[in-house]
């Protein structure tokens, strides 16, 4: 049922919530660790760190962002790849929800 039915039918309007959580390094960390080992994950992602000059673990957007596109470009795990690709593709989602 569309939002137009229900307002013409009085039937209630559940909307989804807008509020989503911003994506973290340290929930990007424990996806690679869930696709991979923990000690890879450390190591690529120290790898990427050091690439880009992201370091620590409070990033920014624009600094996950930075650090997910050094490691889908450079990193030969296939697993680890894909990972960040879906962390991206989150990170995307969050910022539509920010400016909406």
């Amino acid at each position: 049922m569309s939002t137009g039915e229900a307002a013409r039918t009085g039937a209630p309007v559940h909307r989804a919530s807008r509020a989503v959580e911003p994506p973290t390094a340290v929930g990007w960390l424990q996806r690679l660790a869930d696709v991979s080992d923990p000690e890879r994950a450390l190591e690529v992602w120290t790898e990427a760190a050091l690439a880009t000059d992201c370091l620590g673990m409070q990033l920014e957007p624009e600094e996950l962002q930075r650090l997910g596109e050094w490691l889908v470009e450079h990193c030969a795990d296939q697993p680890v790849r894909m990972a960040v690709r879906s962390c991206l593709v989150r990170l995307r989602v969050h910022a539509m929800f920010r400016s909406a």
